[in-house]
């Protein structure tokens, strides 16, 4: 390597393995000549490049640089020689380097002393090197500016790395840096007992309504400094997002009783004392050819299973959630593709007075048949086009084929007749729901007093103040208003007393009980004591004996539905009903 006259600023008292102690750039030298390892350490020496000084590292072949670059952190600049061992070691530490090392960060200057050996352009192209240099081109003064650019490039993509893979609140890896550690963790095979957890902090976001967010920032700061201390450095943590800590480690550190025990004692907080609970996910699922995002997800799927049963505990996940969500999925797969071919249909259940047995309404039910003629019960496909989304459209759609239907039959000669139709929550609090009630009144010409709107005791309950602003409204447009399965929720009387509601449902689970003279009777007769106090009407789904229908009328009692009048029908099987009864004509 030759040297020139150009002057450098260089250190005093400055050795040539850089500074011991601070902050410092190292540099590996790779290459199979000594005098090439003391002309560079020479021509750089003592300079400084963006404040700190050199630190050198020296290998001498490509096999002693591997096992050098996968014991040694934080490299930054690489001068690797092209010819060593062999005529390719150079290029193929490369590709060691980026693929199987998996430094991405670390800056390649490659450097050969045999020009037109491995044609520069190519070279570049097919490797991913950052420089390519002769080292006879290599000045004292061209040296320092190709590794103080390719210093400067490691330390800008180093502060992208800590933007994209760390979190700056609490100073922990985010969620993309947690995945590539569990990876690499699940890669060694050396951590064989280790379990991956999700910890949600509970009711963070009421502390962040009531508290402000700076405090709930502060909250957080503690809890990340509380895990760091106590869970100790071989496990990993890291912040995925929110309230939520990503964990992996050895079950017996993270075992989750120990790790939910380190929220009995209050985080301090600036001036306050705070008493938070934490719930977990885990997984111990971490055979061979998993990954750290499935595991994540595995975990995620046990921590919103403990939300929900098990709030301020833990569930450990297991191979038959997975198989749920599998199934789940196929569901929601198999729902989409039925909804697009047309498989869901409208049945109509018919409704009658208990007194007269006449024909008063019928309500309307969604069904859905498969290919092979099977059927997929509601409780399973409607559940899932909620959370899906799905059952808005498909609400609308109910609505609307329900209301078109109304008009045919009441065009046989049943002005009065009642549709009930089924509304969800969601359906129900979608921004366009009113607009899309009006147009399927408009567009079908139905008479408003001959649609009634049926919701769960649970919805009815739901946002008191919402549900009655939005109630009121659809009573203003002459619609009636049902509270369907009353008895199996807990509702507030008061509240009760002020929706505008024309009628309660009773479960059929309490109908089912009526024979077995014990709580189903008791839960029957107050429901109806309340609708007649309220001056409600009641009706009763589910019966399927006469004796249900009779004890039922001496309660009080005003209409019933179920198997003992008529199964849910098709439209056309519907009409044959009518017609056989002679339309109003008693049961």
């Amino acid at each position: 390597m030759h040297t020139d006259t150009d002057t450098l600023h260089f250190l005093d008292d400055e050795s040539d393995t850089g500074v011991a102690a601070g902050l410092v750039w190292r540099l590996m030298v790779i290459d199979d000549e000594p005098d090439v390892h003391r002309a560079t350490t020479f021509a750089l020496a003592g300079v400084k490049i963006l404040g700190r000084p050199l630190q050198f590292l020296h290998a001498y072949s490509a096999a002693e640089a591997t096992l050098l670059l996968a014991s040694e952190p934080d490299v930054a600049v690489v001068l690797l020689d092209v010819v060593m061992e062999r005529e390719d070691a150079g290029l193929a530490l490369v590709k060691t380097i980026r693929q199987d090392l998996r430094l991405a960060e670390l800056r390649i200057i490659l450097r050969t002393g045999q020009p037109g050996y491995a044609p520069e352009i190519e070279t570049i192209h097919d490797f991913d090197i950052n420089d390519y240099k002769t080292k006879s081109e290599l000045t004292r003064t061209k040296l320092y500016a190709t590794v103080t650019a390719a210093v400067r490039a490691y330390e800008q993509i180093r502060k992208l790395d800590q933007l994209a893979f760390y979190d700056r609140l609490c100073s922990l890896p985010n969620r993309n840096k947690f995945i590539d550690l569990s990876d690499e963790r699940l890669l060694s095979g050396q951590f064989t007992s280790d379990v991956i957890a999700i910890l949600d902090i509970d009711d963070f976001s009421e502390i962040n309504d009531a508290l402000g967010h700076q405090q709930g920032d502060r909250l957080l700061q503690a809890v990340a400094e509380r895990l760091k201390l106590e869970l100790g450095s071989d496990v990993i943590l890291a912040r995925l997002g929110g309230d939520t800590f990503g964990l992996m480690g050895d079950n017996c550190v993270l075992d989750p009783l120990t790790v939910l025990d380190l929220f009995r004692a209050p985080f301090k907080v600036q001036d306050d004392s705070m008493v938070v609970t934490a719930t977990m996910g885990l997984t111990q699922e971490l055979g061979p050819g998993i990954a750290g995002r499935d595991a994540l997800k595995d975990a995620n799927i046990a921590l919103k299973l403990a939300k929900k049963n098990r709030r301020g505990g833990f569930v450990m996940f297991s191979a038959q959630m997975g198989a749920d969500i599998r199934e789940r999925v196929r569901l929601l797969q198999a729902l989409r593709h039925a909804v697009e071919s047309e498989r869901l249909f409208v049945v109509y259940q018919p409704q009658v007075n208990l007194i007269s047995g006449k024909l008063v309404g019928v309500e309307a039910l969604i069904r859905w048949r498969n290919e092979d003629g099977s059927f997929v019960p509601p409780d399973r496909f409607i559940p899932l086009a909620e959370a899906s989304g799905m059952i808005v459209a498909i609400g609308d759609w109910v609505l609307r084929v329900s209301c078109m239907e109304l008009a045919r039959l009441q065009a046989l000669g049943l002005p009065d007749l009642r549709m009930s139709v089924n509304v969800s929550q969601i359906q129900f609090r979608h921004p366009g729901f009113l607009d899309k009630l009006r147009s399927a009144l408009t567009d079908t010409g139905i008479n408003p007093k001959c649609l009634e709107l049926e919701i769960t005791e649970s919805v009815a309950m739901d946002d008191p103040d919402f549900m009655l602003e939005t109630l009121h409204k659809v009573r203003k447009m002459d619609i009636s208003i049902a509270i369907d399965d009353f008895g199996t929720g807990y509702s507030s009387l008061s509240h009760l007393r002020q929706l505008p509601i024309d009628r309660l449902k009773i479960d059929r689970a309490f109908v089912t009980e009526l024979n077995s003279a014990v709580m189903g009777g008791h839960i029957a007769s107050m429901v109806i004591e309340l609708g007649r106090n309220l001056n409600l009407t009641v009706i009763a789904e589910g019966i399927e004996e006469e004796v249900q229908a009779q004890t039922l009328l001496k309660m009080g009692c005003h209409e019933g539905q179920g198997y003992l009048y008529a199964k849910p029908m098709v439209a056309p099987d519907l009409v044959k009903w009518i017609e056989a009864r002679g339309n109003n004509s008693p049961a």
